[in-house]
């Protein structure tokens, strides 16, 4: 895989040649709200995959460390009545049967039972030596709460380092390995979309296996997000349909058929170049579908070789592709979903915007952007840049909002104990 799949902050610099429109509007209001390692050594650090909200307003989310065993945590932040904030931590991963490094979306069910994916932990086998990783189940009972493992992973030919589940209708949950599958295609398989039957025991069936360029993605770390026909919709950090190294990540769709099958379309391929790629490279989130359009970020690439906000726009022949280009001002790699709300864009870029070398970014501590459609062009409005002080630096996991449009994220790292830090903020 070509980048280090624990988000490693590293960049290349280039001259920034704009072909969008930016712009480093004024501040909004913003607001931590917690900084992780507060509460000692064993308080959840580093927290990467998007926060979900309760109907009380109540936070919830995922750690890749921390905790009592450093196996990452889920976590909590209760809202209180004098507008304060209080941690809780639901479950800490031991890092082993139960799983480690949770990441990627978590979603509740009706019960109010909570579902996620721990990258790491499980099953240890020649294909994965720490772990391929689990879906699990917390469930809430008098104040605590008590995992169960409902799937392990074996690497080959099933996949292995799940990113996040979400859940139908019926309460299946379906979901992306990073890797895993078929053995010939990537060094570790190049990663499988999968779904988890709901029964009274949880049948796993595999959706689709990756087998990289010239035919098809490698490295789905983005996960997956239904549209209302229940076809599926993500991305693949490499590969495509250009052949050989022309091909730089994909946006994928699954549409259901008959008799359980599952049938991949790949509507988009991302130039393989770092520079001077107008639709950039290396999508390593998911996909936000609006407006009949599928709009999402990737890493690397566009003419300034940091990164780009793509849309696809449906066509007769097709989906033709548009884009908007970051610089260092204005945001570098983002790694996070955009979010869509009131008609505009919000999400993150892991690093661009004050460079001060707080958080040992070389290129910048990150910033929270807008991004509003003109005609077919999109205006981009930076509305937060991070200092690297208490509200902490790298933004790697997208936004989630409540009912009155304030946004919530964490960032990655930085704060009093370099943990990251959880924040509020008003467009």
């Amino acid at each position: 895989m070509r980048r280090g799949r624990w988000r490693i902050f590293t960049f290349a610099l280039t001259l920034a040649i704009m072909f969008g429109m930016s712009s480093v509007g004024n501040a909004a209001a913003f607001k931590v709200l917690y900084t992780f390692g507060t509460s000692g050594s064993s308080d959840a650090a580093l927290p990467e995959g998007p926060m979900i909200m309760d109907a009380a307003g109540n936070l919830y989310g995922t750690t890749v460390g921390g905790g009592l065993y450093g196996g990452g945590t889920v976590f909590e932040l209760v809202k209180n009545s004098t507008g304060s904030w209080t941690e809780k931590i639901l479950y800490n991963f031991k890092d082993g049967a139960d799983g480690g490094l949770p990441l990627g979306t978590i979603v509740f069910d009706a019960e109010g039972n909570l579902y996620g994916a721990a990258s790491q932990g499980g099953l240890v086998d020649q294909n994965c030596t720490i772990g391929c990783g689990v879906v699990f189940e917390l469930t809430p009972s008098s104040g605590e709460w008590t995992e169960t493992v409902l799937y392990t992973f074996t690497g080959i030919p099933d996949g292995g380092m799940p990113s996040g589940v979400v859940m139908d209708a019926a309460g299946n949950l379906y979901g992306t390995t990073t890797i895993g599958g078929v053995a010939n295609a990537c060094s570790l398989g190049c990663g499988t979309v999968f779904k988890l039957i709901k029964a009274d025991a949880w049948k796993k069936e595999i959706l689709h296996t990756f087998f990289n360029y010239p035919v098809d993605g490698a490295y789905p770390i983005g996960g997956v997000v239904f549209d209302a026909k229940g076809n599926l919709y993500g991305t693949t950090d490499v590969g495509g349909l250009s052949g050989g190294f022309e091909a730089d990540g994909t946006v994928f769709e699954l549409s259901p058929g008959a008799y359980g099958t599952w049938t991949e379309s790949i509507l988009h391929t991302f130039c393989y170049r770092s520079v001077f790629c107008g639709d950039g490279n290396g999508p390593e989130a998911g996909v936000t579908l609006a407006n009949g359009k599928i709009f999402g970020t990737t890493n690397n690439g566009g003419p300034s070789a940091e990164g780009t906000v793509f849309q696809l726009i449906p066509e007769n022949k097709g989906w033709s592709v548009s884009y908007f280009d970051f610089d260092d001002l204005d945001g570098l790699g983002p790694m996070a979903p955009l979010l869509f709300l009131n008609q505009k864009f919000y999400g993150v870029t892991s690093q661009g915007g004050i460079s001060n070398g707080a958080c040992a970014l070389i290129n910048g501590n990150g910033v929270i952007f807008e991004v509003a459609q003109r005609a077919q062009r999109m205006k981009e409005n930076v509305i937060y840049e991070f200092t690297g002080g208490n509200d902490g630096c790298g933004p790697s996991a997208g936004l989630v909002a409540d009912a009155a449009g304030n946004l919530y994220g964490t960032s990655f790292q930085g704060g009093p104990a370099n943990g990251g830090a959880v924040f509020e903020v008003t467009p």
